[in-house]
């Protein structure tokens, strides 16, 4: 979160009452405001929560050019009477101070709006659980009010998902009027919010279009299906989306009907929207998205061939040139895989599976069938462990737990005080017994090694996550992490100071990462295609980047055999790719047997 240069309990106010209001809590800040959530005071006492935006220049021309735009927008808003438009109104005082001393001598434009109870729309995907049905709803509900503001031959030309607000029962407010504007008047200022406009670019002395508005619905639309995903690259953003929907396990009719309003040409966009958003309602309505491709794993076998172990909406499958003579357990098991682990047990080195599927439940796989270990888990890690047992780490009800494996014996369970944890990351076996895990709690990303006195040590900024990796290295142990924003990160864990930004400020949706050979690997997928990140090698000191494919890619994994030999397998475009290191150290790619 950005800073702010404000604290909660300062006040301001119109010059002539210049406590009227007092700040609460920061909220976020864009381009030309902060936004404060804050409380109003009337002169009978009655207290009214706002959402206070506050004008940051403090040219006095500048703002009193902000304080006349804002003055016409409420001024247009309310002639307009959309429903559930949030109309500010503004005013301009000094800026905050504490209450009781003289305020300063600046003057600040401020934007009141009524405070909308709920969340924004990308936090409220993230969070939701009404399913399908929910996100149709709410589309629709946003659909509407856009649709209303154009009859009315005006545009709101910022719609992104910090300016659409959803309370908990899936009502929708389209909130921010800064850049509101009819259609028939001439821009004096353009509008691009990263992410959120089409390739077709605003001109000032142009005159606005309905086309922006309708992309941006597009943009929400593909958030709201996948709330997990980074920014949508505007100059490719219909193949993006579908490229992503298609791999996230949505139909190609769905993925078809999402992607219209990103259409590139501008009037090819469905307008009006409520008609679209009704067809989406009922293509949601049937539908019941699981990732063709959810869960990854690639494990060389005992003969150094890679064994890959997929999951995801057809249940859990075997792939590659490791699968001859192995076979999935038998019976009756997961039927919907969220994800999974594997890895070869005992002196025999039999394969076990670890799945947790689409309700929770974490289920446990050998030849002789599968077993239901626990319900209400959140998050999967783990590895066969030198003792030849394999151990994995999960979450349930806040706490963390591990489930052991071993040939010849029963399943065996134990939770771990002394790490709260939402979900688990990643999880490295550091000597025989004695494990690292990477866990989740409350936004918050932390390292901890059970059994030791000291608490979690957190990891990074706060902030939610999309995934995390671990690994083993000659400069002590790593954690990658990956922001849903699509950045990546790589922390060496004990050292102070923030981690090492990777991936070169290329979006990513998937990591993995292995400690070999003097440094980690660490492989990335996104749009752009697959990115291997390895160690400095000869006589540079810079980490190597190769790109197997530049195909998009959105799930991979990496392990490393007996033999020293990394193995790297992704999902790119909805299907298996694996590639393989040499008896040289060259990679190479693998071909997969039919029906792998």
């Amino acid at each position: 979160m950005s800073e702010s240069r404000w604290v909660p309990g300062l006040r301001f106010g119109p010059e002539f009452d210049p406590e009227q209001y007092e700040l609460l809590e920061f909220h976020h800040r864009g381009g030309e405001a902060e936004v404060w959530r804050a409380v109003r005071t009337g002169h009978n006492g009655r207290k009214e929560l706002v959402a206070a935006k506050i004008m940051l220049e403090r040219d006095p021309t500048e703002v009193r050019r902000w304080l006349g735009r804002w003055d016409d927008v409420s001024h247009n808003a309310h002639r307009l009477g959309v429903t559930d438009l949030v109309v500010p109104s503004f005013l301009l005082g000094p800026s905050p101070h504490r209450p009781g001393t003289p305020p300063g001598g600046t003057l600040l434009a401020y934007q009141i709006s009524p405070w909308v109870e709920g969340a924004s729309l990308h936090t409220w995907a993230r969070g939701q659980r009404g399913g399908p049905s929910a996100v149709a709803e709410v589309l629709t509900r946003l659909c509407r009010i856009v649709d209303e503001l154009h009859r009315k031959r005006w545009v709101h030309r910022d719609i992104s998902p910090a300016n659409v607000m959803v309370d908990g029962q899936g009502q929708v407010k389209l909130i921010d009027l800064t850049f509101l504007a009819p259609l028939d008047h001439t821009l004096t200022v353009a509008v691009f919010t990263p992410g959120h406009v089409p390739p077709e670019a605003e001109q000032v002395g142009g005159f606005p279009t309905t086309a922006k508005d309708l992309f941006a619905v597009g943009t929400l639309a593909r958030t709201l299906l996948l709330p997990d995903h980074g920014r949508l690259d505007h100059r490719l953003a219909a193949e993006q989306a579908r490229a992503e929907l298609l791999a996230a396990g949505y139909s190609e009719e769905l993925a078809r009907w999402a992607c219209e309003p990103l259409a590139r040409d501008p009037d090819r966009r469905p307008s009006p929207l409520g008609p679209w958003a009704e067809r989406g309602r009922e293509l949601l309505r049937v539908h019941r998205p699981v990732a063709r491709t959810a869960g990854l794993a690639v494990l060389p076998d005992p003969a150094g061939r890679p064994l890959v172990v997929t999951g995801g909406a057809d249940g859990a499958a075997l792939a590659g040139p490791g699968r001859l003579g192995r076979r999935l357990p038998a019976g009756q098991g997961p039927s919907a895989v969220r994800e999974l682990a594997a890895g070869w047990a005992g002196i025999q080195e039999e394969l076990v599976v670890w799945a947790e599927d689409r309700g929770g439940t974490l289920w446990a796989g050998t030849a002789a069938g599968w077993w239901e270990a626990a319900r209400g888990v959140n998050g999967l890690a783990g590895a066969v462990g030198s003792a030849g047992e394999m151990t994995v780490w999960t979450a349930a009800g806040g706490a963390l737990r591990s489930y052991r494996w071993a040939p010849g014996r029963t399943l065996t369970g134990q939770e771990h005080p002394g790490c709260p944890a939402d979900r688990v990351l990643a999880a490295e076996e550091e000597r025989p017994g004695a494990w690292l895990l990477l866990v989740e709690h409350r936004e918050r990303v932390l390292s901890w090694r059970p059994g030791a006195a000291g608490p979690p040590v957190p990891v990074g900024p706060a902030g939610p996550l999309r995934a995390g990796a671990l690994a083993r290295t000659s400069a002590g142990p790593q954690a990658a992490t990956l922001r849903p924003d699509g950045s990546a990160q790589l922390h060496t864990l004990g050292a102070a100071g923030a981690g090492t930004e990777i991936g070169d400020g290329e979006p990513s949706l998937g990591i993995a990462m292995v400690g070999h050979r003097g440094g980690p690997t660490i492989a990335l997928a996104g749009a752009g295609g697959v990115r291997l990140r390895l160690p400095a090698g000869g006589a540079s000191r810079r980490p190597r980047w190769w790109r197997p494919t530049l195909r998009p890619a959105t799930r991979v994994a990496l392990a490393m055999g007996d033999d020293w030999r990394l193995c790297l397998a992704a999902v790119v475009e909805g299907e298996l790719q694996v590639w393989q290191e040499d008896a040289a150290y060259r990679w190479q790619a693998v071909e997969l047997p039919e029906g792998a």
